[in-house]
């Protein structure tokens, strides 16, 4: 029975993401969920009350998805420099991630709003944990010249948040453009180099 209402759960979160990658959180509604899947509302509501239940856990599971690759790239026998490529390369993946679920679309409703700042508190702790452990291994043995690695880790997370707030204000302004998410890609790319040069000694 278990194993049924997982998989029940697992079909659900596939339909429920497809539609917040097409239309975004406010145009989906449950019953359209249920019809995707061929189900009643009831039984829909049988596994998630809201469709606000259903987000936070297509998103977590986009959460856990990057955690598990970084988790793979602490544990890689490469060089921290490398490591931190690696790492950037995986933020600019999930991103997109984001993107393609229409989360950008959608942050300036205060509901989302709440929704998005629950879900990625711990994410943002644990997000900074994996920064502070590839920092201190490149310290410990001399590949980065840093003092601190929870501070470098700090400044990192708050350049990158600067550079995601910098993104989604000009959404705010000029509407879903790919353009704009090309820019923000090439940044982050240059901002990595960057960085990286400025810490190896």
């Amino acid at each position: 029975m278990h194993s049924h209402s997982a998989e029940k759960k697992a079909l659900i979160l596939d339909a429920a993401r497809r539609r917040f990658a097409h239309y975004g959180l406010s145009k989906v509604t449950m019953d359209e969920i249920a019809a995707d899947l061929g189900m009643s509302k009831a039984a829909l509501y049988y596994y998630f009350q809201t469709k606000e239940e259903i987000f936070r856990e297509v998103i977590g599971q986009e959460q856990q998805e990057f955690i598990g690759r970084v988790e793979v790239i602490i544990e890689e026998k490469c060089p921290a420099a490398e490591k931190l490529r690696h790492y950037f390369d995986q933020h600019l993946t999930f991103f997109n991630e984001l993107v393609n679920l229409k989360i950008i679309h959608e942050h300036a409703e205060d509901d989302f709003h709440s929704i998005m700042h629950d879900l990625f508190r711990e994410f943002s702790r644990k997000e900074t944990a994996f920064l502070e452990t590839i920092l201190r291994t490149g310290k410990t043995h001399h590949e980065f010249a840093i003092d601190s690695a929870e501070k470098t880790a700090s400044l990192l997370q708050h350049v990158l948040q600067g550079l995601r707030i910098s993104f989604l204000k000009k959404f705010a302004h000029n509407g879903f453009d790919e353009t704009e998410i090309k820019n923000f890609t090439q940044e982050i790319r240059l901002f990595s180099a960057y960085f990286i040069k400025g810490i190896l000694p």
